[in-house]
């Protein structure tokens, strides 16, 4: 069953612990492993029941790595070229989907390409985006040198007209230093803005989130994390002009929707970093500018890694997503071309 217009939430999983800046974000509930048709008195998404196994042919994907904050994967065969951002014209002519995937802090390469793989087994091109905690911990020298980065693939390859955001925890805030860079030049990079269909939020965090998400982030010891968020305190307190006021630029964006496309957000019920008051706050400003909005509340699921423990389910729901906001259509005829 998929996420109803804020009406819907679903229980589920376990997941690892990290962090998300620029979020809050929240759901309702339904029930995860029996996976029934639930239906809402709002318009909404339905998985109906048995329809769970949805990417049955595993491909091999390539990728060509940009730099240490952004790589790119693709599942079609053609040679990508060197030393250049400008890949689409080497995978054919004509309009391709892309997914911006915003990864999580301290996230591991393998647990990343398992949702790369996800989207490039529907023929969905990946950009994945990924910052260090020093790159956290210093805006104007890390993450928005990442931002950067993303604008420049964007404007490299124009073909990629259909957009989609998929942002896990501290890849919220991320994501909304790119639109802080948009912002900012709008003459240069507000027609960008027109190329986005939807956008989905996996454990993501309001900034007050960081003493508690980058300890989890670094370390499992309960000691050692009790320390570096007394650091963090003082850090956000210490480094106002230089850090903390970017990360209030940057939920000033998540809050108020800047992109202006539907959303689909997945949270916990045991995540103490991403909680479903802490998501709630937001989705509840886009439904007031009626902006759709799509939820699922994982039961019992640490933060992060619905995906890693309900791999179907999660499936499931991102293609429901897709397909109700339209991102699905050109999804699909790339995957005939390029199977």
């Amino acid at each position: 069953m998929l996420m109803q217009t804020r009406q819907l939430v679903v229980r589920a999983a376990r997941v690892p612990g990290s962090m998300c800046l620029a979020a809050a974000l929240t759901p309702r509930v339904t029930s995860s492993r029996s996976f029934k048709t639930v239906v809402s008195t709002h318009p909404s998404l339905v998985v109906p029941q048995g329809s769970l196994p949805l990417l049955l042919h595993v491909r091999d994907f390539h990728s060509r790595k940009f730099s240490r904050n952004v790589e790119f994967f693709t599942a079609s065969d053609a040679p990508l070229p060197k030393n250049t951002m400008q890949v689409a014209p080497s995978l054919g002519s004509g309009e391709r989907p892309l997914t911006l995937l915003f990864c999580w802090l301290m996230a591991k390469e393998r647990h990343i390409k398992k949702y790369a793989q996800m989207y490039t087994n529907m023929g969905i091109d990946v950009l994945k985006v990924r910052i260090s905690p020093f790159d956290l911990l210093r805006p104007t020298k890390g993450s928005q040198i990442a931002a950067e980065q993303v604008l420049n693939f964007l404007h490299a390859n124009p073909s990629y007209s259909s957009l989609m955001v998929h942002g896990l925890s501290v890849g919220a805030y991320l994501f909304m230093e790119v639109l802080g860079k948009i912002d900012q030049d709008m003459k240069k990079h507000g027609h960008l803005l027109n190329r986005f269909v939807a956008q989905i939020w996996d454990s993501a965090v309001d900034m007050y989130g960081i003493p508690d998400g980058v300890p989890r982030a670094i370390t499992n010891n309960v000691s050692l994390q009790r320390n570096i968020k007394k650091y963090l305190l003082w850090y956000l307190r210490a480094h106002y002009n230089t850090a903390t006021i970017h990360y209030e630029s940057a939920s000033v964006k998540m809050h108020e929707n800047f992109v202006g496309v539907p959303g689909l957000f997945f949270f916990s019920d045991n995540d103490p970093v991403s909680t479903p008051e802490m998501n709630a706050v937001v989705y509840k400003k886009w439904e007031a500018k009626n902006i759709p909005v799509y939820t699922r509340l994982w039961e019992g699921s640490p933060h992060v890694s619905h995906y890693l423990r309900y791999r179907k389910e999660y499936e499931a729901e991102v293609m429901a997503f897709m397909e109700r906001v339209g991102f699905i259509e050109s999804a699909t005829r790339q995957r005939a071309t390029s199977v």
